[in-house]
């Protein structure tokens, strides 16, 4: 079960597309690892940093306003990640090495997660021996969040269609009203789908039929991975 919200680009047949979900997570955790442990990520270190996403986003062909795409909708977080460090008092160079670091690694991850479907990754993670109550979260939070966007679309036409155009500022003292409502309904609505996946013979396991192949191109992909990342962060310029 795939979601076009999440899953737009899996179809894609690229060499990116067709290594094992193992690999990409092996190497997109390291690379998040290397940018989080640089002490501190300098001018030829960002540049560096940024050409290797460049060349996997040209080699998924994933076009890199998709990219800014996942990256903004991430920046709210940011601003209070950055709030917070403005109200510990630390310095314009420490402040500059957060935004760093945090937009490689959401940069990583986005690339991540437009390269490798959903379900295949959560088979990934099986494999790397994740507990599996973790995997059941993930996976129930990947297909509600669907049926939340299916119920906020609907929540969305029925204002559009009691609003008329007139008094648009007092509409925000009723989204509250909006967003209470459309909780109480995804939750009936995923309360429905649980019922319905228990009358299916769900016992709590997670069913993944895709078997995963481990070639030597993703042991070629990992070992020429980890070499550009540890030439980068060892080399100051």
């Amino acid at each position: 079960m795939t979601h076009q919200w999440h899953d737009t680009y899996h179809h894609i047949k690229t060499p990116a597309h067709h290594l094992d979900p193992r690999s990409k997570l092996t190497v997109g955790l390291l690379f998040v690892g290397f940018v989080l442990f640089t002490p501190f990520i300098g001018g030829y270190q960002m540049a560096a940093y940024g050409a290797l996403l460049l060349a996997a986003a040209l080699t998924a062909k994933i076009p890199l306003k998709n990219i800014l795409s996942r990256i903004g909708a991430i920046i709210p977080f940011a601003l209070l990640m950055m709030l917070s460090a403005v109200f510990s008092h630390l310095s314009g160079r420490h402040l500059g090495q957060i935004c760093a670091k945090s937009l490689l690694s959401i940069s990583a991850m986005a690339l991540l997660a437009m390269t490798t479907p959903f379900p295949d990754m959560l088979r990934g993670l099986e494999q790397f021996r994740v507990p599996r109550l973790l995997l059941l979260f993930l996976a129930f939070l990947y297909r509600y969040a669907a049926v939340l966007g299916k119920e906020a679309i609907r929540l969305e036409r029925g204002w559009g269609a009691r609003y008329f155009g007139r008094f648009w500022a007092r509409q925000w003292f009723r989204l509250g009203h909006v967003l209470a409502a459309l909780l109480v309904r995804s939750y009936e609505r995923a309360e429905r789908v649980y019922a319905a996946m228990l009358a299916r013979g769900f016992s709590g396991a997670s069913g993944f039929v895709h078997v995963l192949h481990f070639s030597i191109w993703d042991g070629v992909f990992v070992a020429i991975s980890v070499s550009l990342l540890a030439a980068i962060r060892l080399v100051h310029l």
